[in-house]
């Protein structure tokens, strides 16, 4: 494992524990792989705004995947990948969520948008406020909300689009409206949630980027993942770590399952695999 040069983590249900949380152990572990020069990636169906809090929790990481990989910017502040939605395809989308009466968010370039009404997201975004406060790195999100009588054209930065509904037939429905979109797909981007993309956005093409831009193959990349949106990374990498929380899919797809995130499954791992505690 001596030739590790790059460690690619996802946030929810991998990182962070169930409180949305990186423990001290956990973090003690990032920042020491750093300094002993190995790069980190966080790598997320989350924003740049909804990773900064964990960024600064590590002492900042040299690549932040977000959006299930419409965007890679390096710790310079390049960025190195994006594949934003097509006006067009923003346009038709927020128009079928606002007919249907969806519950969703929208993350355009640097601001957040979420549906009329919607108690939950306001919510959401206070409890992540709120825990950055917390965990004393403060921040403060750029969210607006989007009312159903507010124009869906105009809209060119669009990273993601995700839908909160319970109602399965609804998300069925919308999935089909989707699946008659040339220029976007669909992918589970959490737990209840469903994101949509465009069509080239994939965590695979956003960490081949990155592993271009480090000129590190297969054997110099250790990925940790727990679902389904994990699977296409395990693709680029020789050592590909599943949480024992994660999906069975993922758990075929390892190289190894390590304890679950509540049980910091990822510093376990690289305590043991890279010798921390005897640096």
């Amino acid at each position: 494992m001596g030739d590790i040069r790059l460690v690619v983590c996802d946030l929810d249900g991998t990182l962070l524990n169930d409180q949305k949380r990186i423990t001290e152990r956990t973090a003690s572990v990032m920042q020491k792989i750093q300094q002993m020069g190995i790069a980190v990636c966080l790598a997320s169906g989350r924003d740049e705004q909804m990773m900064s809090v964990y960024d600064r929790k590590i002492g900042g990481c040299r690549y932040l995947l977000s959006n299930n990989g419409a965007m890679v910017r390096r710790n310079d502040n390049k960025i190195l990948h994006c594949n934003y939605l097509a006006e067009d395809d923003t346009a038709l989308l927020l128009s079928y969520l606002n007919a249907h009466k969806m519950t969703f968010m929208m993350y355009s370039d640097q601001e957040m948008y979420f549906s009329e009404g919607s108690g939950k997201l306001k919510k959401r975004i206070s409890d992540y406020e709120k825990l950055s406060q917390d965990v004393g790195c403060p921040v403060k999100l750029n969210a607006k909300e989007f009312l159903r009588s507010t124009p869906v054209a105009g809209y060119t930065t669009a990273a993601k689009i995700v839908a909160y509904e319970d109602d399965e037939e609804k998300i069925n429905a919308y999935k089909r409206y989707i699946d008659h979109m040339p220029g976007v797909h669909y992918e589970p981007t959490g737990y209840g949630l469903l994101g949509a993309f465009d069509r080239k956005v994939s965590k695979k093409a956003a960490l081949l980027k990155i592993m271009e831009d480090m000129g590190a193959g297969p054997d110099a990349v250790c990925v940790f993942g727990d679902f389904e949106n994990d699977l296409s990374m395990f693709e680029c990498a020789e050592h590909r770590i599943c949480m024992e929380n994660g999906v069975e899919e993922l758990k075929r797809a390892a190289s190894h399952v390590t304890v679950s995130n509540n049980d910091d499954g990822v510093a376990v791992y690289l305590e043991n695999i890279l010798d921390i505690l005897s640096k």
